[in-house]
């Protein structure tokens, strides 16, 4: 768990340090709290990284070591991030393809941010308890004697209408994919993709390593 909860911190965010050592304010007027060859750590940054992470990991730190173990954790990222640069992984084929995978992912994300917002469904009490009444035979449970039970519709209200609005999302994602589809010309080279599955192992075939 804690090399867990390590991981995720030295990935939260990028530092972005431009000042040297002796200098006791940075540009954003912050007082800086570490120096890592040269490149100052200051109090908006620590700020900004600890704020982005999941509550749960961000109260870790602060119960375990305090705001210094989260800072060494920033400081042995900087370090790791500088050696990095020497060792000219800046250029390395794999980073590109990273970078443009991160991209990609993030702009599809934004797009349906944008697409979507102001648009989110809602699913009425009477519209859940419509489909719990039409599909009692799923919210059976087998009870004493092996006799079934349904499930009482209070205690899976809120459950349902979580799963009811997932699928309208899913679904309101389908059709603007859909639509996408319409105006914008898609090929697909079947007999390739053909190929593709005669040449994968079969199920449960797979070579060992």
């Amino acid at each position: 768990m804690k090399k867990f909860v390590l991981l995720v911190a030295m990935l939260a965010l990028a530092v972005s340090c431009s000042k040297t050592a002796n200098q006791a304010k940075s540009a954003d007027n912050s007082p800086v709290l570490a120096t890592v060859g040269g490149k100052a750590i200051t109090k908006a940054m620590f700020e900004d990284e600890i704020n982005a992470l999941p509550p749960q990991i961000r109260d870790y730190f602060l119960k375990q070591g305090g705001s210094q173990a989260f800072l060494n954790e920033i400081i042995n990222k900087e370090l790791l991030y500088q050696e990095a640069m020497k060792e000219g992984i800046e250029n390395d084929q794999r980073l590109q393809k990273a970078v443009e995978d991160y991209k990609k992912i993030t702009m599809v994300k934004l797009l349906l941010q944008k697409k979507m917002e102001g648009s989110n469904p809602t699913v009425s009490d009477a519209e859940v308890k419509q489909y719990y009444d039409s599909h009692k035979d799923d919210f059976k449970m087998k009870g004493a004697g092996n006799t079934a039970k349904v499930v009482p519709f209070d205690a899976i209200k809120a459950l349902l209408k979580q799963r009811m609005v997932a699928a309208k999302q899913e679904q309101a994602f389908t059709d603007y994919v859909n639509t996408l589809k319409k105006t914008t010309k898609v090929d697909i080279n079947e007999q390739a993709v053909k190929a593709l599955d005669a040449a994968a192992p079969a199920a449960g075939n797979t070579p060992a390593k």
